[in-house]
Order: structure tokens, then C-alpha cells, then sequence
């Protein structure tokens, strides 16, 4: 919030007296549009960032848990869930029942990633944005 008031100390909002004044108010109007664009895309930034990261670990950590983990894992369970299934008189094959199982899993981690990634951001992207072009417009209706 120190930001906002850094700003206010910056532009002036009271009529301007002359040209002069008026080149000066206008400069300094700009001044602080342009720092407060900027700090406001910087916090942008960060959010798309941090999202960015989440979709490339998700990408990367599914190819290389679909590559190694479940064919090794398939491996070394079917012949456990085959003995399972023939006991219990299941036409299903124990490797395919090891896949379904680790299919299931994948699809939780996968779950969770999207929850991750629809996250909003705790506060509205360019607020002070907002509200300063709100305070603009209410202004320039009270000088015109």
C-alpha cells in the first residue's frame, strides 16, 4: 500500500493554473500510469510464472512417469494380480488390472494439477489500475 501512496504524493489532482502547470500535471499523470502499469505487470508476471512452472512439472513429470514407473511397476506386479484374479475366477488378465490401477493414480496427480492451476490469484490483477482510472475519469467529469 506504501505504492499507492507513493503515487498519490505524485499526481497532483487540483486544476492546473496555466500551460506550464499543465505540462507538468500531464507528466507527472503519465509518470505515475507508466510505475504503476509496471508494478502491476511485474505481479502478473509472477502469477503466469509460477503457473508456467506448474503446467511444465506437470508435462514433464507425467511423460516420465508413464515411461518408466509403469512399465516397470506392470512388470513387477502382474504376476501377483494374476494369481489374485485366477483365485477369485476374473477373466481380467493381472497386467491389465495393474494398469487400471495405475491409471487410476495417474488420474488423481492429474486432479490435482488442474485444481493447482485454476487457481486464482488472492487479489485482482491490476486493482490500483483499476481504481486509478476510475479516480481519472471521476477528475477529468469534475474539470471539464
Amino acid at each position: 500500500m506504501a505504492d499507492e501512496k507513493h503515487l498519490s504524493q505524485i499526481v497532483d489532482h487540483s486544476p492546473p493554473e496555466s500551460i506550464s502547470d499543465m505540462k507538468k500535471a500531464l507528466s507527472s499523470f503519465l509518470a505515475a500510469r507508466v510505475e504503476l502499469a509496471s508494478l502491476e505487470a511485474k505481479e502478473a508476471a509472477a502469477f503466469a510464472t509460477k503457473k508456467v512452472i506448474y503446467l511444465a512439472l506437470l508435462a514433464i513429470s507425467g511423460f516420465f512417469i508413464w515411461c518408466l514407473v509403469l512399465a516397470g511397476i506392470t512388470g513387477v506386479l502382474a504376476p501377483f494380480a494374476t494369481k489374485w484374479l485366477s483365485e477369485s475366477g476374473s477373466w481380467l488378465p493381472g497386467w491389465c488390472a495393474v494398469l487400471f490401477a495405475l491409471a487410476l493414480i495417474h488420474a488423481l496427480v492429474v486432479l490435482v494439477c488442474v485444481v493447482l492451476l485454476k487457481k486464482k490469484p488472492s487479489e485482482e490483477l491490476f486493482a490500483l489500475s483499476r481504481q486509478e482510472l476510475k479516480n481519472d475519469k471521476q477528475w477529468l467529469g469534475k474539470n471539464k
